[in-house]
């Protein structure tokens, strides 16, 4: 089943293209905004959450027991004493690469990282067994690198382009867009660097292919990733 992890620039088109790319191979879609409505529905009560066993799921709820029974198994729900990481530790996994908290000058920041990223690592992984799912940034494509069914896209696009983009998904004016790239850009790196030691997150060889969004369209750029990822599953790829 297909498995794509698709991450880029900011307004580099991941986030335009995913849900479209989902939509063709029959997948769900999971991106931050998602895993931020499941981290607020994580809060219903045991009883709402055995309701749901006695009918069928949506994707949406699929999603939310997947990060339901991670969590209830990850060391996150043993530090609910620590402010880094307490009941509503998905919250963390939500925030925008420059929202993420900077380390602490503590001892003990080094093992909120190592939470974090056990956490987040789990989740992708365990979202990527399910097949059929198309999961867009949060270091997806180098978590699932040794995913051997797990399709890897790098988007990048022209500085314009991508001012652009972000004007149009996140409402916002000219010069508060260029400010946004540039602070999630530096962020980004930050994050790559972090948590995964990686000095370039655009680097070629961490993906199967990477998509110039400027020089393709939409169109072509989805239906490239959708073949590749049919491809790859049917071992066709190389």
């Amino acid at each position: 089943m297909p498995i794509v992890s698709l991450s880029g620039l900011t307004g580099g088109g991941a986030r335009k293209l995913g849900p479209t790319i989902a939509e063709r191979l029959g997948s769900d879609y999971v991106d931050r905004l998602i895993l931020t409505r499941a981290a607020r529905k994580i809060g219903a009560t045991v009883e709402a959450l055995h309701d749901r066993e006695e009918r069928i799921l949506t994707h949406g709820e699929r999603f939310l027991r997947v990060v339901q029974n991670v969590l209830e198994r990850s060391a996150v729900t043993s530090a609910s004493g620590d402010p880094y990481f307490g009941s509503s530790a998905v919250s963390l996994l939500t925030e925008e690469f420059e929202e993420l908290p900077q380390p602490r000058i503590t001892q003990g920041h080094e093992l909120d990282d190592s939470l974090y990223i056990t956490a987040l690592t789990d989740i992708i992984h365990t979202l990527a067994k399910t097949g059929n799912v198309v999961i867009v940034g949060r270091g997806s494509p180098y978590i699932l690198k040794d995913v051997p069914t797990a399709l890897r896209v790098g988007t990048i696009a022209e500085w314009d382009d991508r001012v652009e983009r972000v004007m149009e998904i996140d409402q916002l004016t000219k010069k508060d867009a260029e400010r946004t790239i540039k602070a999630r850009d530096n962020a980004r790196g930050d994050y790559y660097k972090r948590y995964f030691n990686i000095n370039d997150p655009d680097s070629p060889s961490l993906y199967h292919l990477v998509i110039n969004t400027s020089a393709t369209s939409n169109e072509y750029a989805i239906e490239l990733v959708v073949q590749a990822s049919l491809a790859l599953a049917a071992g066709r790829l190389k």
